[in-house]
């Protein structure tokens, strides 16, 4: 079904626009509005205004031949116009560019079709994001494809790859869509995606579609056959970083005896990013960041008591999540400064929003060595952020445990200052009691590989154990993160966790969406 974009008028002016199309084009509806179509799209207003004055002098009330629509330079819209009755008005409409069901694609390299696959990932990639949601591309390719051909011959090759289209046809949902783009080869977009794991669970229920023999002129045939994955905008921002973000990942699966699921990761597989380049990306550009939050639920009421703040960067999938990887790249006089300014103060606004909800503990701004050791730290905090007293109540600056011996000093000057004090990383070191009656910090947080083992290890299930009487007798909530399922979360509510985190409990939200939730849980 075609979604409406907006409304123009004569002589090529744009009378309304949808909030989703301004978002697409990076401004404002106002900004947009009541402006001419040369002023918004120079490249095509040539063409819009041609089907605009053929459309009145027609008197057309169909829709005119697609216009490519560059939003952005990433992502293309497949636009066409329609004359209203009284020939003044036009209405702008955006066409799925995709299709449902399975198709040939042919090689790769066809001209035409690259473009068209491109064009409709970019589409459906920014309306994700317009959703906060993922789209997966699963690729899939069948092994051993080649010594069917020559076995059994092309007509019996294509019968078992036929075989395989249908079964995985069964597996996806009615939004999915599967490609085959190589003899041997099968794509298929995975639409309305919440994370990571939920592309795995899809992509391991596919592959076992695929584990029953295939039967061809009365020979049983069992396959072998590798799957990569990928997921944007998490791991990549447009249609290309996505398609070789999931060859990555594919090359992978069949490096590891041919066969298995294999999620892209970018830590091991982005090496041709060099540090220098990773430094031009993101040093400079402050205003490219933008702050997400993963939600850390209270187990008593199953709601959002603190939040965990995330710096994400455009352009560079999957970092973030930890600001200590950032300090390298801050060195020199005034970039950790500029950065630390530019988090607190992107913070204040929602901060004083989510600070009206009663229940609501704070938000964890987690701080590396390498930031706290820099010269003036505590001085430019002391100085340089002007965060009021009321919402620095609200501010939990969250370091590594182990880190706290040979910081100690920073760590009481901070609570001075009127934030609050997590630490993180529970695991083989724990600090001494006393230092934490001293400290009063207010969260602990369990390191998220002591969770996973617990399940396994009865010594690291022993170890938790200790830490969870500690913070009881200490009385400091404990928390936890990496919490994957239901059953490890029973467990980990037995042990005496009063925080979880993880993918199990919902992913990275905005601010508004942290604040929209808030109120729907009546918090």
């Amino acid at each position: 079904m075609a979604k409406l974009l907006a409304w123009l008028q004569s002589p090529g002016l744009y009378a309304r626009v949808n909030d989703a199309f301004a978002h697409m084009l990076s401004r404002t509806r106002d900004e947009i509005e009541g402006k001419a179509v040369a002023d918004i799209h120079p490249d095509q207003a040539a063409e819009i205004l041609s089907m605009m004055e053929r459309g009145a002098e027609e008197g057309l009330g169909e829709l005119s031949e697609p216009i490519i629509l560059p939003v952005t330079p990433a992502v293309s819209l497949s636009c066409r116009l329609m004359c209203t009755p009284q020939g003044d008005h036009w209405l702008m409409v955006a066409e799925p560019i995709y299709q449902a069901g399975h198709y040939s694609l042919g090689n790769l390299n066809d001209t035409e079709q690259v473009p068209r696959l491109k064009t409709s990932l970019d589409y459906v990639i920014s309306q994700a994001r317009l959703d906060n949601e993922h789209i997966a591309l699963v690729k899939l390719s069948v092994e051993r494809f080649n010594w069917l051909q020559e076995t059994l011959g092309e007509q019996a090759a294509e019968q078992v790859m036929s075989d395989v289209a249908e079964r995985i046809q069964v597996g996806l949902r009615r939004y999915d869509t599967l490609y085959r783009i190589r003899n041997d080869r099968l794509l298929i977009q995975l639409r309305h995606v919440g994370c990571a794991e939920e592309a795995l669970r899809v992509a391991n229920r596919l592959n076992e579609l695929l584990a029953y023999a295939v039967r061809v002129d009365r020979r049983e045939i069992h396959l072998s056959t590798a799957v990569g994955i990928a997921l944007a905008p998490l791991q990549a921002n447009d249609a290309g970083e996505l398609m070789g973000a999931v060859s990555q990942a594919l090359k992978t699966a069949q490096r590891s005896q041919g066969a298995g699921v294999r999620l892209y990761d970018p830590t091991r597989q982005r090496k041709a990013l060099t540090v220098d380049d990773f430094a031009r990306l993101i040093k400079p550009d402050y205003e490219q960041m933008a702050i997400g939050f993963r939600p850390v639920y209270g187990v008593s009421s199953h709601r959002i008591e603190v939040a965990q703040l995330t710096p994400l960067f455009k352009g560079v999938p999957c970092l973030g999540s930890n600001e200590s990887l950032l300090a390298p790249f801050f060195e020199g006089e005034g970039g950790w400064q500029t950065y630390l300014t530019w988090l607190f103060g992107q913070l204040e606004l929602p901060l004083a929003r989510l600070a009206q909800h009663t229940k609501f503990q704070g938000v964890v701004i987690t701080l590396g060595a390498e930031i706290v050791e820099l010269p003036g730290f505590i001085e430019f905090m002391a100085q340089r952020i002007h965060l009021p007293k009321s919402l620095r109540t609200h501010v939990i600056i969250e370091f590594d445990a182990i880190e706290t011996r040979d910081h100690e000093g920073v760590l009481f000057d901070i609570e001075a200052l009127g934030y609050r004090i997590a630490l993180n990383r529970l695991s083989d070191y724990l600090p001494p009691i006393q230092q934490l009656k001293e400290l009063e910090p207010s969260l602990l947080k369990l390191d998220a590989e002591l969770v996973e083992d617990m399940v396994s290890n009865l010594a690291r299930r022993r170890q938790l154990e200790k830490i969870a009487d500690i913070a009881a007798d200490l009385d400091i909530p404990l928390g936890a993160e990496g919490v994957q399922s239901a059953g490890l979360r029973m467990q980990l509510t037995h042990q005496g966790v009063s925080y979880m985190q993880g993918d199990y409990f919902g992913r990275l939200l905005s601010s508004e969406m942290l604040q929209e939730q808030l109120i729907l849980e009546n918090m």
